[in-house]
């Protein structure tokens, strides 16, 4: 893959933040004209060594948010046991094209018995501590005749 230039790699950031390629463009190019940044926006977004750097970008960022084994069990006993933890309220304002964050309240809370309960039953099962035993008592009987096996 062929090295970006330090413009379309600023085209490249710019574009990731809110997938607007014009506004993007205009950015990093320095262009005053709407129509000329919509019109080469266009053309850097067909490049290939672009569409391979926003590609991978969006893969390593992708992978870095899903959680492995060890965040999904640490985040379940952290709720198992009640942490507290901080949760962000959002007033949205939808007036206009494009909806606004008004403010963002943070808020402390402490997870709900049921949450608990729920995060306890999950860690449980993973760890196979409520296993299901079942005891059975058969009889069986072999006769195995010798002369069945003659060769």
């Amino acid at each position: 893959m062929k090295e970006l230039t330090p413009k379309q790699k600023k085209f490249c950031q710019e574009y990731l933040k809110d997938f607007n390629a014009t506004r993007a463009y205009k950015v990093a190019y320095s262009a005053k004209k709407d129509i000329t940044a919509r019109t080469n926006a266009s053309k850097l977004l067909t490049n290939t060594n672009i569409q391979n750097y926003l590609s991978d970008v969006m893969n390593e960022t992708k992978a870095k948010d899903i959680l492995d084994i060890d965040g999904v069990l640490d985040n379940l006993s952290r709720l198992a046991i009640g942490e507290p933890r901080e949760k962000v309220f959002k007033r949205i304002d939808y007036k206009g094209k494009k909806p606004k964050v008004v403010y963002d309240n943070v808020t402390t809370v402490t997870p709900e018995d049921q949450d608990q309960l729920k995060a306890l039953e999950l860690l449980g099962k993973y760890y196979k501590i409520f296993t299901d035993k079942v005891e059975t008592q058969t009889d069986i009987t072999v006769n195995i005749d010798p002369g069945d096996y003659d060769g």
